[in-house]
């Protein structure tokens, strides 16, 4: 009686072990794929990142069209902290369900915040921002920060 119970007990973690292996290795197994490596696209574009002279979420965004849409989120978010520019996307996304206006799509909403900046957008959005999230100061003119004479 032991025996036999011992091998159904044998012959169960042997069933276990075959699963778990199968289980594992289609996991790991992946099939070849039928692109090629120059025809798949990367996740991040490769647009050039012009020059910008302050914090990221000062860029006004650009809504004339999708692409340009997507090219300006990119120069954001190459100057602005990681932190910043998610809130910013969350921000968008947030807009993007509750803004009557733009009704759930995002070809509209893009219109609507055509030429505002990251803060902006992130001043219409209005819940509570962040510890530690700080607007920067405006920089000074150089004409404003020099005395006047007469």
């Amino acid at each position: 009686m032991k025996k036999q119970q011992l091998e159904y007990q044998l012959l169960a973690l042997a069933l276990i072990v075959a699963a778990l292996l199968l289980v594992g290795g289609c996991a790991t197994h992946s099939p070849q794929s039928t692109v090629s490596a120059a025809e798949a696209t990367p996740e991040e574009p490769a647009w050039e990142i012009e020059p910008w002279d302050g914090y990221g979420l000062e860029i006004p965004l650009d809504g004339t069209s999708r692409e340009a849409w997507d090219r300006s989120l990119y120069r954001v978010k190459a100057y602005s902290e990681p932190a910043d520019y998610e809130l910013l996307l969350s921000a968008i996304e947030y807009l993007r369900v509750y803004d009557l206006g733009a009704r759930g799509d995002m070809d509209i909403l893009i219109t609507r915040l055509d030429g505002l900046t990251g803060y902006e957008v992130l001043s219409r959005v209005k819940y509570r921002k962040p510890p530690g999230f700080k607007i920067p100061a405006k920089k000074e003119t150089n004409d404003a920060a020099q005395p006047q004479s007469g």
